[in-house]
C-alpha cells in the first residue's frame, strides 16, 4: 500500500491483530506449511484468522457445494472444503496460473480434500458464467478472492446467480487496506472495490456486511426474492 500517512489508519489495532494471530497460529501442519510458503513467495492468502471465521460460519450453515473464484495455492480452498458436509460435498475452484494449480493440487492431496475438490483451469471471466449457466442456484457458498479485482464487479451477478436462496457469498480484501475509506484515493483497484461494496450493499437479493478483519471480508446472504 502507499506510504501516505492517511493510509496508516489501520483496520485492526496492530497489537490486537498480533494477539489474534497468536491465538490462531495453532493451525494443522498442512495449513501451517502453506502459510510459511505464502510468506516466502509473497503469495496472498486469507490467513488463519479469516480462514477460521469462514470455517465456523460454514460449519453452522452446513453447505454441500461451494464455488471458489481464485484458488492460488489452495489455502482458502482447504478451509472451505473441510467445512462442507454431506455425501455429495464438492468444492469447485478456478485458477488461471498453472504453477498455482499444481501447488493447490498437491496441497489438496496433503489436506485430504482432493477427492471432492476440483480445480478448473481458465480465466474466471469466462469460466464462472459457463459454470453458472449449468449450475444456477445450486451452490450454497461462493468465495471470491481473485488477484484481478475488476472481476469482483464483473462477476458479481454470476456469483449471486450461482447461489441458492440462503446461500452465502464471501469476498476478501473489501476494505483494501483501509483505502476504500479515503475519498482522495482514485486508484483503479480502490475505485473497483468501492464499487463492488456499493453494489453488494444495494443488491436487493442480498443482506450484506463487511467484517473488518485483516483486509476486510464481505459476507452476504442471498434472500428469498
Amino acid at each position: 500500500m502507499p506510504r501516505d500517512p492517511d493510509y496508516q489508519i489501520g483496520i485492526i489495532n496492530e497489537k490486537v491483530d498480533s494477539y489474534l494471530a497468536s491465538l490462531a497460529s495453532k493451525s494443522d501442519p498442512v495449513l501451517f506449511e502453506i502459510e510459511k510458503d505464502a510468506e516466502k513467495r509473497s503469495v496472498p492468502i486469507i490467513g488463519p484468522l479469516v480462514g477460521r471465521m469462514i470455517s465456523m460460519i460454514l460449519k453452522s450453515a452446513k453447505p454441500e457445494r461451494a464455488l471458489e473464484v481464485g484458488t492460488a495455492t489452495g489455502y482458502s480452498g482447504i478451509w472451505i472444503a473441510r467445512s462442507l458436509q454431506g455425501d455429495k460435498k464438492k468444492l469447485t475452484t478456478i485458477e488461471l496460473d498453472p504453477k498455482m494449480r499444481e501447488s493447490a493440487s498437491n496441497n489438496f492431496r496433503k489436506a485430504g480434500v482432493d477427492k471432492y475438490a476440483e480445480i478448473i483451469s481458465g480465466d474466471a471471466r469466462r469460466v464462472v458464467p459457463e459454470i453458472v449457466a449449468k449450475n444456477k442456484g445450486l451452490f450454497e457458498v461462493v468465495f471470491l478472492d481473485v488477484g484481478d479485482k475488476t472481476l469482483y464487479v464483473d462477476l458479481l451477478d454470476s456469483c449471486v446467480d450461482a447461489l441458492r436462496v440462503g446461500g452465502l457469498l464471501f469476498a476478501d480484501n473489501t476494505l483494501w487496506g483501509g483505502a476504500v475509506a479515503l475519498s482522495k484515493d482514485k486508484t483503479p483497484e480502490t475505485v473497483t472495490i468501492r464499487k463492488f461494496n456499493e453494489l453488494v450493499y444495494s443488491d436487493k437479493r442480498l443482506d450484506a456486511a463487511i467484517i473488518p478483519l485483516r483486509d476486510g471480508v464481505t459476507v452476504a446472504y442471498k434472500k428469498n426474492p
